[in-house]
């Protein structure tokens, strides 16, 4: 793996380890200076100490914060608006979740990827038959098969240009299980 390759993968798919680690260090810093400032009632016990103490804290805080700005994006997204729309930077799989409650809806509205052939799958835990369906006006690209309380996956080959996704399971479009796939 090239490094050109490697950098392309962290950046389209942020790792929150780092922000992980930085939070963790800052936390355990925190517990010793209380542990040891009630175990010594003279700590610092000088200025000296007293500024190194506050640049260590202020330089782990910064740390933090550096790595949650840096880490945050759409990896582990099941949460924000990345999770709620769909991506805007092109992948190369539509994944897509059915509502596992059984709401006729999809975890998301919107999605883009790259154009050509590109893997489509379809997470159904409800108890409602579910599939995806994609089309350009009336014309069908590529569909899922049916399923019910688990996993179906395919394969669509796209020219660049927008899509509908949906579910073409009886009135389950109509009902709101559809969203808009860009292809870039």
């Amino acid at each position: 793996m090239s490094v050109a390759t490697a950098a392309w993968v962290f950046a389209s798919a942020p790792s929150k380890v780092p922000f992980y680690v930085a939070g963790g260090v800052l936390a355990g810093w925190a517990v010793l200076l209380g542990a040891f400032g009630i175990t010594h009632p003279d700590f610092p016990g000088s200025a000296g100490r007293s500024r190194l103490i506050m640049l260590t804290s202020a330089v782990l805080v910064a740390a933090t914060l550096t790595t949650a700005v840096t880490t945050a994006g759409e990896e582990g997204a099941t949460e924000g608006a990345a999770a709620r729309t769909g991506s805007a930077a092109p992948t190369s799989a539509l994944n897509l979740s059915a509502d596992p409650t059984g709401r006729l809806a999809y975890d998301k509205k919107q999605a883009t990827v790259r154009a050509g052939r590109f893997r489509i799958r379809l997470v159904n835990n409800s108890a409602l038959p579910h599939n995806v369906t994609i089309v350009k006006g009336a014309q069908v690209v590529a569909h899922t098969k049916m399923v019910t309380g688990g996993s179906a996956t395919t394969t669509a080959n796209v020219a660049p240009g927008q899509y509908v996704f949906y579910c073409s399971v009886d009135a389950h479009r109509a009902g709101g299980m559809q969203g808009t796939l860009t292809v870039k």
